[in-house]
């Protein structure tokens, strides 16, 4: 069974709506969220707007008010993803595996985003095909980077953005086909040299 919280808001016409959140994935931030717009009104401040739960969700309501609690559903669900890809660490390398008893590195992030709703393609020329095209200087965690680690310029190779808060030394978990599921640095130059394209799916 799933549970659910329901949290009834407004749009920007004033129609009352619903938004609902996976409480068995997210319950500590929607515990957080809850206990953020408590203490906004706790604080005495008295006014019908409601937050949007979205991709870039807001307070929204009348006068315009955008100074209360967010909730940014892209960060949760990116949240969500780099934490099931982080349980893989350790699992062993294994052509066409998508388990934990062995995975490849397109099979590992198909089976991650699946965790989250989202359904890649099986392989990694595929999977460079989808979303939107992202500069390697605007990369963010959650964004799938590709790699040609064989013939020049060909995609075989595929991982996820761990942590991009250093440009020079961007972090990303793969399926390395010698130490099975790791996260490592793109500066490092093997990987500079490989690296072909970026994608954002979420």
């Amino acid at each position: 069974m799933r549970l659910r919280g329901i949290q009834f808001i407004y749009d920007n016409q004033g129609r009352k709506i619903s938004a609902v959140v996976d409480l068995r994935r997210y319950e500590k931030e929607f515990a957080v969220f809850l206990q953020e717009l408590s203490k906004k009104r706790s604080g005495g401040t008295t006014t019908n707007t409601n937050p949007v739960i979205g991709d870039t969700t807001d307070v929204v309501g009348s006068g315009g008010n955008n100074s209360g609690s967010t909730v940014n559903a892209r960060k949760l669900k990116i949240d969500a993803l780099l934490k099931t890809a982080r349980s893989y660490y350790g699992v062993p390398y294994r052509t066409g595996g998508i388990s934990r008893s062995g995975m490849d590195c397109s099979g590992f992030t198909q089976t991650s985003f699946k965790a989250i709703g989202l359904n890649l393609p099986r392989v990694s020329r595929d999977q460079a095909l989808i979303g939107q095209s992202v500069a390697k200087s605007q990369l963010q965690p959650g964004d799938l980077v590709f790699f040609a680690t064989g013939t020049p310029g060909r995609i075989n190779h595929v991982g996820i953005v761990t942590d991009a808060s250093n440009p020079d030394a961007i972090r990303f978990i793969h399926a390395s086909s010698s130490r099975g599921i790791m996260e490592t640095s793109m500066g490092i130059n093997y990987w500079v040299r490989a690296y072909i394209k970026a994608r954002r799916v979420v």
